[in-house]
């Protein structure tokens, strides 16, 4: 395997043998909603663009550049909710087990599992890191995370540490997720367009918040969303009664029929009502030069600014409000505004945590031949 070439092409360092550790529950792409796992799947190939050998762990239908060690098919697409809650976490559990037994075969194990990977790290040499997707606020999550308070752990906002900033934890770093967002510069934002909601109907997603807001405005609402086995109820009991004529509800979109989608609105809502950590529906939607109303929850201030790439409201009436001036919002400077949510840089990032992990972490059994390298020549 060729080295990997630094940035400006005057050092070489050797290339890392990487394992992620993708759910189980979508494709790494997913065919359409998925957010984590197009996480993976934009990470896992940027990796092996640089020249590292990945190895994915994940669903047996994903498709990626790096080597595939292939699990249960999509468990989304054939478990009911008593499955998803009693069976899915067993499954989990079985192939990180089959992590740790194939550990020393990599340099660092990267694992997005959110707290079932936790029992395993204190087990296993080969230096591990965990990216925590979900949601942190969570009584179960608190009374967890300290029992592994060494397990390095990456945060995807910094927003999303607060709820356990009083905890005593190791943050490795704070990377921001990162998309191939170049095809949705090619289609032209259409600033006289309809408001846009995408995502899955759940009621911390504010779904019902959109359609107050379409209503208030009388603009027409588009809703491309999906209704996962568990929100079903939701759904058919609080969501469909409120979808009028203004309503258009188009289901779950592919990520080739999202680019059209975010340009054809003026405004994309983001109405969620929760600490949501990153959000990609808004680097989505300013990369297609579309502006963002958006609650002022979660990350939200890290990836809007302020009257520049969109509005940042403090409830439903502000965002009805800030409709009415959307117009004074550039597509320009949303598309600049999405610039800082590159693959590469995402990439780039998790390379730096990993080899600060190899230069830090004590020589082990498990240890690869590039952490030796590494821990040799102080190579960072």
């Amino acid at each position: 395997m060729p080295a990997v070439r630094t940035k400006g092409g005057t050092g070489v360092r050797p290339p890392l043998r990487i394992a992620q550790v993708a759910p189980l529950y979508e494709a790494v792409p997913p065919g359409a909603y998925g957010g984590t796992e197009r996480i993976i799947a934009t990470l896992c190939d940027g990796l092996a663009a640089q020249g590292h050998d990945v190895t994915l762990f994940g669903p047996a239908t994903s498709d990626t550049a790096a080597r595939l060690v292939a699990f249960e098919k999509p468990l989304r697409e054939r478990f009911s909710a008593d499955e998803m809650a009693g069976v899915a976490p067993h499954l989990h559990l079985e192939m990180m087990a089959e992590v740790a037994a194939r550990a020393g075969e990599f340099d660092v194990i990267h694992s997005h599992l959110d707290l079932l990977a936790l029992p395993f790290t204190p087990l296993i040499a080969t230096p591990s890191v965990l990216t925590l997707h979900g949601r942190l606020d969570l009584d179960f999550v608190r009374e967890l995370l300290p029992r592994y308070g060494s397990v390095p752990l990456v945060s995807i906002s910094n927003d999303q540490r607060r709820a356990v900033e009083d905890l005593d934890l190791t943050w490795a770093s704070t990377v921001y997720n990162g998309l191939d967002l170049g095809h949705y510069r090619d289609v032209p934002h259409d600033p006289d367009g309809y408001l846009g909601f995408v995502g899955r109907i759940a009621e911390e997603k504010g779904p019902l918040a959109a359609i107050e807001v379409s209503r208030r405005t009388g603009l027409p609402l588009r809703m491309a969303a999906k209704v996962d086995p568990t929100d079903v109820r939701y759904y058919e009991d609080e969501v469909a009664p409120h979808m009028g004529s203004h309503v258009d509800f188009v289901g779950e979109i592919t990520e080739d029929e999202k680019p059209a989608f975010y340009a054809g609105a003026r405004a994309t809502l983001f109405p969620s009502d929760w600490p949501e950590p990153f959000g990609l529906v808004m680097i989505e939607s300013l990369a297609a030069g579309t502006p963002v109303i958006a609650l002022r929850r979660g990350s939200v201030p890290e990836v809007i600014e302020h009257g520049v790439t969109g509005f940042i409201c403090d409830d439903v009436d502000d965002m009805a409000d800030a409709v009415s001036r959307i117009d004074q919002i550039d597509p320009d400077a949303c598309r600049r505004g999405a610039e800082r949510f590159t693959a590469e840089r995402m990439c780039r990032e998790y390379v730096d945590v990993y080899r600060t992990l190899l230069r830090t972490r004590r020589p082990g059994p498990g240890q690869g031949v590039a952490q030796q390298l590494l821990s040799a020549t102080g190579e960072n």
